[in-house]
């Protein structure tokens, strides 16, 4: 056999291949579309991350976390960032058909599920359901970029709010403390009228305070602000007893130099960033406090006095909706949260800065879940190839002896495909050239009376031993069998893969000739 037959041969045999190939990425993108398994995928690796990964039978408490991160994961996909990622075509036919998708989809997961428990229970292991994680909103994202993610993460437990609520909180029982501080040294003075006008003033800062304290809960200045905003007031109300009160000059000097003393306690350029950094909580307080919400609301209703109040309204409701927090996220988040070397201005940043972390960790994450899914794909592509290769009766065997034997046949298979190859640039036009003109070239595949004579032929049958009965002989039958695999596994390898083979075959062909 010499070298322009072999290639002639292979260029068919791979233009066979490309031709399946094709049919296979249809009807494998058909399926995924329709089971969604893009997005089952995604949804099952969210849920494993969630899970922290390896998760042991003997645990006792492996169902409860189980359905602890089965609400959490719905949560993050009713989300509004996520479930704007879903973009589906509104109208009546639109709806039409996503009903039409949806109980083809049921119907499928129904179908697997009885098959699948038929085999179980064959062998004897324990039925379980295959369920449509889409049941009650079928279609679903096939991706989450790792910025929705994070955002959706750290908006689900509301860590923004509850690190401002905590802060609320601290300013409470830190103006409480400066307040019975001032009131202590009010004793030092003598004349009612001086004790009445520094208390009057000293309700009158209080005031000032508590409003001050208001609008930093409400979202409206920053924490340093506040703080800047209460020395101020403390500032007016000194100035206020030093303008005002009538004391004799020694105890007015020494009640002006313990208020001056009590305010240096709290806000001198040294101890102000020592204050400002206590009374925000850091990044694994706040993971605590969310895993234990209990805690939260003993915050609450230490912050607020006023329990009528729409900014106390507002914390509870927030305090409501957020989820439990399963145990192994806990453990994930306080371990990106000490990836974090320094302490930021401010909690917002810190937040930033986890939220980078949780970008990084569910990209990580999720280069894992594309490995896994690309060798489930690859699985599946087989099957679809094998069946491909069965139903087309692609015997690999039999074609490289029909296109060996064959002259007219090689040479037209060669021909046609070596055209196809110089006319289009990429795989697109292949496929739309191959689909239009396919019934122009006979290609040895098929279930036709002559095709199966030439692979199994009469005249070889063998006669059943006690039977007056004869049957195909057995080994060409088997021979079929591998050929079919055969064909199988190279459909499954993906049309793209055939179409840059075929190329550099016809490249290496065309060299030899012009030689």
């Amino acid at each position: 056999m010499n070298l322009p037959l072999v290639v002639d041969i292979a260029i068919g045999i791979i233009f066979i291949y490309l031709t399946l190939s094709l049919l296979s990425s249809e009807i494998h993108e058909l399926i995924t579309t329709l089971l969604q398994w893009r997005a089952d995928h995604l949804r099952n690796s969210i849920r494993v991350l969630l899970e922290g990964g390896g998760k042991s039978e003997v645990d006792p408490a492996l169902k409860q976390r189980e359905e602890q991160v089965q609400v959490l994961t719905d949560r993050l996909y009713s989300h509004p960032l996520i479930r704007s990622l879903n973009q589906e075509a509104k109208g009546n036919l639109a709806q039409f058909n996503r009903n039409i998708s949806d109980a083809i989809i049921g119907g499928l997961y129904r179908v697997s599920s009885w098959i699948f428990n038929l085999f179980n229970r064959l062998t004897g292991n324990p039925e379980t359901a295959f369920k449509n994680p889409f049941a009650n909103h079928t279609s679903a994202p096939s991706h989450i970029p790792p910025e929705t993610f994070a955002s959706t993460i750290l908006k689900t437990f509301q860590m923004s709010e509850i690190g401002r609520l905590v802060t609320v909180s601290r300013l409470e029982k830190f103006q409480q403390r400066q307040v019975s501080t001032l009131l202590k040294k009010e004793q030092y003075l003598r004349e009612p009228e001086s004790r009445r006008l520094a208390t009057e003033r000293l309700r009158q800062m209080t005031r000032d305070w508590n409003q001050t304290r208001q609008e930093f809960a409400d979202g409206g200045i920053t924490l340093g602000a506040t703080i800047d905003r209460m020395e101020n007031s403390l500032n007016g109300y000194i100035g206020y007893c030093e303008q005002f009160i009538r004391e004799p000059e020694t105890i007015k000097n020494f009640f002006l130099y313990e208020l001056k003393y009590a305010k240096d306690r709290y806000y001198n350029p040294t101890e102000k960033p020592r204050i400002l950094e206590t009374l925000r909580p850091t990044l694994n307080e706040l993971i605590d406090l969310v895993q234990n919400k209990p805690r939260i609301y003993q915050q609450l209703e230490a912050a607020f006095q006023d329990k009528s109040s729409p900014t106390y309204q507002g914390f509870k409701a927030v305090i409501d909706r957020v989820p439990d927090l399963p145990e192994a996220l806990q453990n994930s988040l306080k371990a990106l949260t000490d990836k974090m070397e320094t302490r930021k201005a401010s909690l917002e940043d810190e937040i930033q800065d986890l939220q980078t972390q949780l970008e990084s960790w569910f990209d990580q994450s999720m280069a894992r879940a594309s490995g896994v899914y690309r060798r489930n794909a690859r699985g599946i592509a087989i099957l679809i190839g094998f069946l491909i290769a069965i139903a087309t009766n692609a015997d690999t065997f039999f074609m490289v002896d029909s296109l060996s034997q064959n002259t007219l046949l090689r040479e037209t298979v060669s021909d046609y495909a070596q055209t196809e190859v110089a006319r289009t640039q990429n795989l697109d036009e292949v496929k739309r050239n191959v689909r239009n003109q396919l019934d122009d070239v006979s290609l040895p595949i098929g279930w036709n009376e002559a095709i199966r004579r030439q692979q199994i032929p009469p005249e070889e049958s063998v006669q059943i031993p006690g039977l007056n009965r004869q049957i195909g002989n057995p080994l060409l039958y088997l021979k079929r069998l591998l050929g079919w695999l055969i064909s199988g596994i190279a459909i499954s390898m993906g049309a793209s893969f055939w179409y840059d083979l075929l190329r550099k075959v016809i490249d290496v062909k065309n060299t030899g000739d012009k030689r």
